[in-house]
């Protein structure tokens, strides 16, 4: 009769161990967070947020309803707005409501967490802002309303329309507050406001970046209405100008701007060929294809050469597909641009072109060329395909933590539950730190017990 509790007793005994272990960690972190300074709580913040960890969300949340002190409330506000987490709306505006109370870091802290969660609440709070011209936090406001607007009812969308519109024109606000208010306009993605933001954008005695807001928020309002004055803004003399015109044309349809992107890739300003690959890209123009392939091999700028890869990848037809490879196969790739383009390939088809992606690691690893390994292994780690189970054994068997942690991410991604055996030794925080977190993240994902 004493068999089986004895047996259970043994069991238990065996992983408390494991439980203890896990148990000190969460323990001393939540610690820190009810005793601890502010300095060693905005350390533990960053390492949350460096680890993407939500484990402690709830003790954050009781530690801001508390505290006015300004490191913690802006570390917590900012990692929550990262995560767009929400938890926080109600204190983040009781701080923007007693303003005058707070430090204005902290103020400008809550009101970019309630733009970042588009808490619908904070809209009136804001706008009280504006109207009580309170000038230190104006812009955050109208920035964060607009944020907001973008996911309001249409009535409320057209009730910010006018209020800010109307705002722009009777109360001559500050530069910068103006763009602000574009930005906000082109967030709302009413159609109404592009008669008002087309008059700016087209206006030579506008100042050239305002007038590149104008277009952003034509470019973010996807009306046809707006095409007009961004194919003027294309033409424009101001190099700037033209790069900001072009970015935003990846949406719209016609002859007429397939024709204006492919010649923005002879503009002699890189941000032109830059924007011109972007909206490549976005409209999927396969016509594109020869253009990007020549710029990500011979563009004499790096950012360029990798958005061209970055369009190859998502117009993903055969001839951008076959373009990709063979930049990715020549020797004389630069290891960014190599990189780049496995992970376009990846995100292709996984199946097909991780063989060779994966014989290129090794190449890396062996020749300890050390950029290439780590960004290939990033690549694989990040992979989704049934034929990567040997190179995610082949990760978690490195002694690098960084590749430890792309094995973890690629088992996660592709539920190798019969890989556990190798994960479990990870589990050691003394050895691992905060790569045991992971694995045990990794283990509960596959649905299993360590």
């Amino acid at each position: 009769m004493l068999r089986k509790p004895l047996f259970f007793i043994l069991c238990l005994l065996l992983i408390s161990p494991l439980f203890s272990e896990e148990q000190s960690l969460m323990d001393k972190q939540r610690d820190i967070i009810r005793y601890g300074t502010e300095t060693e709580i905005a350390n533990l913040i960053a390492t949350l947020k460096k680890d993407n960890a939500t484990y402690l969300n709830d003790e954050l949340i009781k530690i801001v309803k508390v505290t006015h002190n300004v490191k913690i409330l802006t570390g917590v506000f900012s990692f929550f707005a990262d995560q767009n987490k929400s938890g926080l709306e109600e204190r983040a505006v009781e701080i923007i409501q007693n303003r005058y109370d707070e430090q204005k870091e902290t103020v400008r802290s809550a009101i970019d967490y309630v733009g970042a969660v588009k808490a619908q609440e904070a809209l009136k709070p804001l706008q009280d802002i504006l109207e009580t011209e309170d000038k230190s936090f104006i812009n955050s406001a109208i920035r964060a309303m607009g944020k907001i607007g973008s996911n309001s009812s249409t009535e409320d969308k057209k009730k910010l329309l006018d209020f800010l519109m109307n705002y722009y024109k009777t109360k001559d606000p500050a530069d910068d507050d103006k763009n602000a208010i574009l930005f906000a306009l082109g967030e709302t993605g009413l159609a109404e406001a592009v008669d008002f933001i087309s008059d700016i954008a087209t206006n030579p005695d506008e100042r050239p970046f305002r007038r590149m807001t104008a277009l952003e928020s034509l470019g973010k309002i996807k009306d046809s209405g707006g095409l007009d004055a961004i194919i003027k803004g294309v033409k424009d003399s101001d190099p700037n100008v033209r790069a900001s015109a072009i970015s935003v044309l990846g949406p719209f349809s016609g002859k007429e701007v397939e024709n204006t992107i492919l010649e923005a890739f002879r503009d002699s300003f890189y941000k032109t060929r830059l924007a011109a690959a972007k909206a490549a890209g976005e409209r999927k123009l396969s016509s594109a294809v020869p253009y990007l392939k020549f710029r990500a091999e011979n563009d004499e700028v790096v950012a360029v050469k990798e958005a061209a890869v970055k369009a190859l990848g998502q117009i993903a037809n055969a001839e951008a597909s076959s373009a990709l490879f063979d930049l990715f196969n020549k020797k004389n790739t630069p290891d960014g641009i190599k990189i780049v383009s496995a992970e376009m390939l990846m995100s292709i088809d996984g199946a097909k072109y991780s063989p060779d992606i994966i014989r290129v690691y090794q190449e890396a690893k062996q020749q300890k060329q050390k950029a290439l390994q780590s960004g290939l292994a990033k690549v694989l780690g990040d992979g989704r395909a049934t034929n990567l189970k040997n190179i995610a054994k082949e990760l978690l068997g490195s002694t690098d933590v960084v590749e430890l942690a792309y094995g973890l991410q690629l088992v996660k991604n592709n539920h190798f539950t019969d890989l556990v055996d190798l994960i479990k030794p990870l589990l050691d925080e003394k050895k691992y730190g905060s790569l045991a977190q992971k694995a045990r993240e990794t283990i509960d994902a596959l649905g299993l017990q360590p």
